[in-house]
């Protein structure tokens, strides 16, 4: 099913969504699935939908934290990639998900891409105010 598997790390006090868009570029990854993401972090900051068409809030929360587990996509909207990825982290008190739209790595981040051998767009959805997702 998958074309490759990627499979790499990225190391303390770099910006997690930065690294896998990096990365991305560097392998010309433009149509995958974030099968495993886990580590820690100093802090993230979430996005939550609240509201439609496409309200967020954002929820900031400083570490040290854990990536309990994070999935998503990467696809291509307007010849551009688009990383799409959710997260739950935890603390001593609890745990939170949601949409990752930033994070600084702790100690690591272990991440496993899938990528596959068939083309993912996202386009502008009117109902949802998002850029969701399709297969071409």
């Amino acid at each position: 099913m998958y074309k490759k598997m990627h499979v790499f790390r990225v190391k303390p006090d770099k910006e997690l969504m930065d690294e896998i868009m990096k990365y991305c570029e560097l392998n010309n990854i433009t149509s995958g699935v974030v099968i495993s993401l886990i580590g820690s972090l100093k802090k993230v900051n979430l996005g939550i939908l609240k509201e439609l068409p496409g309200k967020f809030i954002s929820k900031r929360m400083d570490g040290p934290l854990e990536i309990a587990c994070g999935s998503g996509t990467v696809a291509t909207k307007d010849g551009k990639i688009i990383l799409h990825i959710h997260i739950v982290v935890s603390t001593e008190e609890g745990a939170v998900g949601g949409h990752l739209a930033g994070a600084t790595i702790f100690s690591t981040a272990e991440v496993v891409i899938g990528e596959l051998p068939f083309p993912l767009e996202r386009y502008k959805d009117d109902f949802t105010g998002l850029n969701e997702l399709m297969e071409i």
